[in-house]
């Protein structure tokens, strides 16, 4: 008969056998409620219990890992005179707490029985709008990594709150995956397992400026998602320091598998994404990728605007106002393209490489725009041709 059930019915066996008990059970009677292992643990060959004892290991094990959070715990028997090993799960462990909208008047009111007994969150309705928003957008996305998290947590947002929120009406959005977005994806997963479980991680990287593949053993504090790119912030034995590393660049990533539920490090106390999350599109990147180290005029009065909004470091300011202002830039690109959208309000001074690639960005951008001019105009004296 056990053969026959299969393993998602066995975990849900597991579950109801555990979830709201008052006391932990022990895995005698765990092992007499779940059918798929009543069969044969009822049997006198100590080897089949052992192998039963072994699935209800791993079925516990996996389950953590779903985030059931199955506590192990230490019973005494028999009026105390035995020690055994019993197992349970509590409805606060287990299930979420429920939301609830309310207004500032409302914040002291008692929750409703049931209620009382899982928790409750109290959100406000601007929390809730900012909330639905991020979500939908997440969800919206098919290839986000993030995307299985953003439905649940939307289903938990509509389910709880469907008598008291309104869920405001969005356009549709088309949207088209980057190409390998289906790698990054799996790659993004890998991480975040290893992340959570504090696990170190191994992959080659292809550096883009030195234009090699170097092996990198890292242990992950955080992922970011910035300008369009995923990237891993983390301790790299091989540097010896905190390095970023664009997930897109990386090849075949892989979590250490070596004693899995003891963690390989812990993240420092200090360590905080926000340092990395407000950086500019040009400073993002890998720590190995080449730095350049840009000085920009900027006309007065747009070096205050400049200044207010701490793009660059002042470097020099000049009779008339303006100023000359330092960047470090790993990614030429974006930045010259943000030079450039300044309408020549300000200049590269240097280096002079940089500068020319300004320039040919410039005259790329023309010719792009006479092109399309130009055909425009073809199109007209032939529509006009036709006419007469």
């Amino acid at each position: 008969m056990a053969d026959r059930i299969s393993k998602t019915q066995r975990w849900l066996d597991l579950i109801a056998c555990l979830v709201g008990r008052k006391v932990p059970v022990e895995v005698d009677r765990i092992m007499e409620a779940v059918p798929a292992y009543a069969e044969k643990y009822s049997e006198a060959d100590e080897t089949a219990r052992q192998t039963v004892r072994r699935m209800f290991e791993r079925d516990k094990d996996e389950l953590k890992k779903l985030g059931i959070p199955i506590e192990t715990v230490d019973l005494t028997i028999n009026y105390g005179t035995e020690a055994v090993k019993a197992y349970r799960l509590s409805n606060r462990d287990f299930y979420l707490p429920y939301l609830k909208l309310i207004s500032p008047e409302a914040a002291g009111a008692p929750p409703a029985p049931q209620q009382q007994k899982l928790g409750q969150l109290h959100l406000s309705a601007p929390h809730v709008g900012i909330l639905h928003d991020a979500l939908s957008h997440v969800s919206w996305i098919p290839s986000s990594p993030l995307k299985r998290e953003a439905d649940s947590a939307l289903r938990k947002l509509t389910f709880d709150l469907s008598d008291s929120f309104q869920a405001p009406d969005f356009a549709p959005v088309l949207y088209v995956d980057r190409p390998g977005a289906g790698e990054t994806r799996a790659r993004v997963r890998t991480l975040s397992d290893a992340l959570l479980a504090r696990k170190r991680v191994r992959f080659t990287y292809h550096g883009i400026h030195r234009g090699e593949d170097t092996e990198r053993d890292v242990a992950p504090y955080g992922l970011l998602f910035q300008r369009g790119h995923w990237y891993l912030i983390g301790h790299d034995s091989t540097r010896e320091a905190v390095r970023v590393f664009r997930i897109g660049r990386m090849e075949e990533p892989r979590a250490n598998t070596k004693a899995p539920k003891k963690p390989d490090y812990e993240i420092p106390e200090g360590f905080s994404l926000d340092e990395y999350r407000d950086r500019d599109a040009w400073e993002l990147g890998s720590e190995d990728d080449e730095t350049l180290e840009a000085r920009v005029l900027f006309e007065f009065p747009t070096c205050l605007w400049a200044d207010r909004n701490g793009y660059g470091v002042l470097e020099e300011e000049m009779p008339d106002g303006s100023q000359v202002r330092s960047f470090k830039v790993r990614q030429v690109s974006p930045f010259l393209r943000w030079i450039l959208s300044l309408e020549g309000r300000a200049r590269i001074a240097s280096p002079a490489a940089l500068a020319a690639g300004l320039r040919s960005l410039a005259r790329e951008v023309l010719a792009v725009y006479e092109a399309s001019a130009a055909s425009v105009s073809a199109g007209e004296i032939s529509s006009g041709g036709s006419d007469a």
